[in-house]
């Protein structure tokens, strides 16, 4: 008898278990911000390359946005009426959301343990920027009143302690290395050059999570990486041109081709292209070729970009935006970014635009 009740009571603890509960209803977010007249608000995020957008009405600045994420997710409520936007974290949780739209950098989450660790790193990334942004600010000044020495060297200076931000998210990584807020920050840290030290911050993560997704893709992002270093061999694709033909890479075989990475909506990128078409007008009676590689998701701004900017060379999209299986596969997180490849077939050089570029192709073509 006692072993029946024991088991009914432990049965009706676990039903009411309020984690439980919040974890299968998914997240409820509720807000009040003031200096919002009623107006929409936009919520928007993504999971694996799928799209969750809710918008709702207003009411004297109050809202309720509900829903549920397989895992946490960086999240953006924002206003088409208004200058406003927020980033946070949004988990399944029961989640507060006050503030003022004027200052929307003292936004108060709670509820969230992710979002609480993420808002860390976000005050510390502010505070740099701020002293960054203010010895940026004297150059200026410094430079207006003719003291070039003096512009100069606060220039450098200022672009010294900018680079210096990556430090402070490296740190963040180290320091909360049971957080996935520290999970997913180390997926945008991880590049070309610092993949090999994100090995070792990975190998510090917590077991619960490298059991995730995220950490999954963490795991194959520096794989790619590894493989397509300057010295490795290019690695295949197949991808369809703008009429729906299939292009192969390796069909550029025995030739140099500068594999490049763009978007329509990507500004760097297309003030690069008047050099590109220079370039490649310039030696592709001698062997250069460009393959362009698109991550637009709507195949008509990369219609009328290509129009636009009239790009003779054959231009591939599986329309996936940043979800793009080339871009994936070269470990490719911003753009512009290309890869020049030989004949032979390695990655000889990557990264390569303006003046860079240029000098590298007279040396190849004299």
């Amino acid at each position: 008898m006692k072993s029946i009740i024991l088991a009914f009571v432990t049965s009706l603890f676990f039903f009411n278990d309020p984690l439980v509960d919040v974890q299968e209803r998914g997240f409820v977010i509720h807000g009040k911000l003031e200096g919002l007249k009623p107006s929409y608000l936009y919520m928007y995020h993504s999971y694996k390359g799928v799209e969750h957008r809710d918008s709702l009405l207003l009411k004297d600045g109050t809202f309720q946005f509900s829903g549920k994420v397989a895992e946490p997710s960086m999240c953006i409520i924002f206003s088409k009426e208004v200058r406003f936007q927020k980033v946070f974290y949004v988990e399944n949780s029961d989640m507060k959301f006050t503030g003022n739209v004027e200052a929307p950098d003292k936004i108060v989450i709670t509820g969230s343990p992710v979002q609480s660790d993420y808002s860390i790193l976000d005050k510390r990334i502010a505070e740099h920027r701020v002293k960054t942004m203010a010895i940026y600010d004297q150059a200026e000044a410094a430079k207006k009143a003719n003291k070039t020495q003096e512009a100069e060297k606060l220039t450098a200076e200022a672009d010294k302690l900018y680079r210096s931000e990556s430090a402070i998210r490296k740190q963040f990584i180290a320091e909360y290395s049971k957080s996935y807020a520290a999970l997913s920050e180390l997926l945008y840290w991880t590049n070309e050059s610092n993949y090999r030290e994100a090995s070792t911050l990975y190998a510090a993560l917590s077991d619960e999570l490298k059991a995730t997704d995220k950490a999954k893709e963490i795991v194959a992002h520096i794989a790619n990486l590894e493989v397509t270093q300057v010295g490795k061999p290019y690695v295949d694709f197949t991808m369809n041109d703008i009429k729906g033909n299939p292009v192969k890479l390796s069909s550029y075989a025995g030739k140099y081709v500068l594999l490049e990475f763009w978007a329509s909506w990507c500004g760097p990128c297309r003030a690069e292209n008047p050099n590109l078409r220079e370039q490649y007008a310039k030696f592709k009676d001698k062997g250069f070729n460009i393959l362009g590689v698109s991550l637009d998701d709507k195949e008509d701004r990369w219609s009328k970009a290509l129009e636009k900017d009239n790009l003779p060379w054959t231009q591939v999209s599986d329309l996936k935006g940043w979800h793009n299986a080339a871009a994936i596969q070269y470990g490719v997180r911003a753009i512009p970014a290309n890869f020049l490849i030989s004949p032979e077939g390695k990655i000889i050089a990557r990264d390569l635009r303006g003046e860079a570029l240029n000098a590298k192709l007279s040396e190849i073509f004299p």
